[in-house]
């Protein structure tokens, strides 16, 4: 059911961490729906500071990921970062429920963790997320 978990604008996210709109068409702006889009949303959600579209109107959205920055990344602040995606996971009203979440640090780059979930989304699907956070 891509109708309840949307469409919006593509975003291309580049190997130097940016973001941008997805201008590979001709068309103009390319467009993203269902699983993609939900997949789309919560990525943009985790890397987006708390607070920080606050003027926007946008003041709950995000996640806190961001505080943890320069933190050893031991098995209490590895535990407190899994809280943290959590909640800005559930925070997602496409989001039925996170049936599975990892979050372990990369031994290749110092301060980077992999981010690991598996989401039952509103319209029933199963939604697989997986992303590397720089920490560091």
């Amino acid at each position: 059911m891509a109708d309840e978990l949307k469409t919006d604008l593509r975003l291309k996210f580049n190997e130097s961490g940016g973001v941008d709109l997805d201008w590979s068409t001709d068309d103009g702006a390319t467009t993203v729906s269902g699983k993609d889009n939900l997949i789309q949303a919560l990525t943009m959600r985790l890397i987006v500071y708390r607070g920080h579209l606050e003027q926007l109107g946008h003041q709950r959205y995000g996640s806190r990921v961001a505080d943890l920055i320069g933190e050893p990344l031991d098995r209490a602040n590895l535990d407190l970062l899994r809280r943290y995606v959590r909640q800005a996971i559930k925070e997602d009203p496409r989001v039925d429920e996170v049936t599975q979440l990892s979050v372990t640090a990369r031994a290749d780059v110092p301060g980077a963790v992999d981010v690991r979930a598996r989401i039952k989304a509103i319209s029933g699907e199963a939604v697989e997320l997986g992303l590397a956070l720089d920490l560091g």
